[in-house]
């Protein structure tokens, strides 16, 4: 039996965030720290809304941008870490 893969999702208790032309604008809202995202950021914010696994975020970014599907697994563990590392999603 294999095991479901996580589902990643933006901690809506935490952040409050809006668009801002292709970019996404994030505010901790426990820390007062804004982040903002660049186009793929922003591609991948609004699929974590909702919620997204690993591999689907993979899938959009290679059908979005012009990398390869290893170059987009790379960015998206580097995305996700770095939300988690600032207690942006929920969950594990």
């Amino acid at each position: 039996m294999s095991r479901p893969e996580t589902v990643h999702r933006v901690d809506p208790t935490r952040v409050a965030w809006r668009r801002a032309g292709d970019e996404v604008v994030v505010l901790d809202t426990d820390r007062s720290v804004y982040f903002g995202l660049d186009r793929c950021g922003a591609l991948l914010w609004q699929r974590l809304v909702d919620g997204a696994t690993q591999r689907e975020l993979v899938t959009v970014l290679v059908a979005d941008t012009a990398v390869d599907r290893d170059r987009a697994s790379a960015d998206v563990v580097a995305f996700l870490d770095d939300l988690r590392r600032n207690g942006l999603l929920s969950g594990r």
